[in-house]
């Protein structure tokens, strides 16, 4: 199979998907290396394909969960250790809260902005294990912890209580500072 047959065959795998796409699923599935697939999408992106790599695997933009205009979406600004993530996670899903992403104010770099979609408590014990298995770091390493999240809730109150739920542990960052 040549390289442009298989883009055109990972778009189509990725529009009939409806959840992401681990690349090494869809390296097994093509018959390809994990970085060959790595790179299909740089190229796919780069050919004007809004395609997300979330912690769970690829989808394309419109794919994503979409967000209700009767449901409520704000943001939160948050900073703790590496190690209070999964309690500010959990305390986020509890509430049916639905996590969209993570964002840094990097000095150098300026804003960084992850996809997470996390909805559910098995999303947070993915996330968990991905980041042990990886040994990868937090984004808010960079910033001193300091990272904001997108999230969106059934309704003003709902989010207002998780705001509560992340005060009350020291996850949220104060306001009024």
């Amino acid at each position: 199979m040549k390289a442009a047959e298989r883009r055109d065959l990972l778009i189509q795998t990725m529009n009939q998907a409806t959840t992401p796409l681990k690349a090494t699923s869809l390296a097994k599935e093509f018959g390809v290396s994990r970085q060959i697939i790595v790179g299909d999408v740089a190229i796919l992106r780069a050919s004007h394909h809004d395609i997300i790599a979330t912690n769970q695997g690829y989808l394309l933009a419109d794919k994503a969960t979409s967000v209700d205009d009767s449901r409520f979406r704000g943001k939160i600004v948050c900073q703790h250790l590496a190690d209070q993530a999964i309690e500010e996670l959990t305390i986020i899903v509890s509430h049916g809260g639905y996590v969209e992403n993570v964002e840094v104010d990097h000095p150098y770099y300026g804003l960084i902005k992850a996809s997470l979609q996390i909805k559910h408590t098995s999303d947070i014990q993915d996330f968990h294990a991905a980041m042990d298995k990886s040994a990868g770091t937090m984004l808010s390493s960079l910033t001193n912890g300091i990272h904001l999240h997108t999230i969106t809730t059934s309704d003003e109150a709902t989010f207002e209580a998780i705001k509560a739920d992340l005060k009350a542990v020291g996850i949220l960052l104060d306001e009024s500072i």
